[in-house]
């Protein structure tokens, strides 16, 4: 039955304006619908919070069809794991990743086209609060912004300037200040976009959209700072058409790295040295086109796919010991699904 299953997907969807729930059966890799709830604009990424009780969408537009960037906030319901809106506050500008510290007190923000960072205190209730504790310019096209496991650092892949922002946070305050040295530098017209962290807290892996191609980094727990290991490329072999990647995951027990790449329509699995954080053992599968989004469930038995061009979710079972992907399930989706979040519901 919809809604028994401990773990729910929350799909965001750009022109289709709404979240999407769904149960993802732990066993079976099975999907069903739970709820469509629209959003206050055109769907763009979700973050939840730490306790899993609330969930923020950022959005763009408004009833009479203008461009404001809004956040909403979502009460996630027990046990169905529906969602219940609860507010919407203005924005600075229009998000291109959300994510929420790791104290659950501020949302984090980094806006693509408004060259700016924010953090905004999250109140009692969990109301995202419309003032900001920080806003800060960025370089160039700010595409992410997560902190790392101690939560005094934050990094800021950079589309516009080829570069990964340093940063250090304080979450008493929800202020930022620059890291030294300030930025990881990459190559020009690489166009940083997003990264992942390793959860033994020690590597950051970082997807370069224009390049191809997927950098692991040693971090040091100290600083902060991150230094280049190896870089590898994520395209096809033969491929020779302009990249265009997309997201990047680590499973939850740190063995395998995957990131989606949009023009070829592929998932590229690595597999990682938890000691060293190489990668090794590449092998490219085939998916959906335009794989914009993807999650791994926390069990990291099921990677869940969207296909921004199809509507479609996909639904692939990871193999425990060689990390290809094997289709279990597909489900339909409202126009141009943008985000996947999975969540764990206790």
């Amino acid at each position: 039955m919809p809604g028994e299953n401990r773990f729910k997907v929350y799909i965001s969807t750009l022109e289709g304006g709404s979240v999407e729930v769904l149960d993802l059966d732990p066993a079976t890799g099975g999907l069903a619908h739970i709820q469509t709830i629209g959003l206050s604009g055109k769907g763009l990424p979700l973050a939840v919070s730490p306790d899993r009780r609330r969930l923020y969408a950022s959005v763009i537009g408004d009833a009479n069809g203008g461009e404001e960037p809004r956040y909403d906030t979502f009460r996630i319901l027990r046990p169905s794991g529906e969602l219940e809106h609860l507010n919407t506050v203005r924005a600075p500008a229009r998000m291109a990743h959300i994510s929420v510290d790791k104290t659950g007190r501020y949302l984090l923000g980094a806006s693509f086209p408004g060259d700016v960072i924010a953090a905004h205190p999250i109140g009692s209730r969990g109301y995202v609060q419309e003032t900001p504790s920080d806003l800060r310019p960025a370089p160039s096209k700010a595409h992410q912004i997560t902190t790392d496991a101690s939560n005094r650092f934050a990094f800021v892949p950079n589309f516009g300037a080829a570069l990964v922002m340093q940063l250090k946070f304080d979450d008493k305050t929800g202020r930022f200040e620059d890291n030294d040295p300030p930025a990881l530098d990459q190559p020009e017209d690489s166009r940083p976009r997003h990264v992942a962290h390793h959860p033994n807290g020690r590597f950051v892996f970082l997807c370069n959209e224009k390049e191809g191609v997927v950098i692991a980094c040693a971090l040091d727990p100290g600083r902060g700072t991150l230094s280049e290991i190896q870089r590898e490329s994520v395209m096809p072999d033969g491929f020779d058409d302009e990249p265009w990647g997309a997201q990047i995951h680590v499973t939850p027990d740190g063995r395998q790295l995957f990131t989606s790449e949009r023009r070829s329509s592929t998932i590229c699995r690595f597999r990682v040295d938890v000691e060293t954080g190489r990668l090794s053992d590449r092998h490219i599968a085939e998916t959906d086109e335009i794989p914009r989004c993807f999650d791994i469930d926390p069990s990291g038995k099921w990677l869940v796919s969207a296909g921004q061009k199809t509507n479609q979710l996909i639904v692939y079972a990871i193999d425990a010991d060689s990390g290809e992907l094997s289709e279990t399930a597909r489900a339909g989706t409202s126009t141009e699904p943008v985000w996947v979040e999975i969540v764990e519901l206790a």
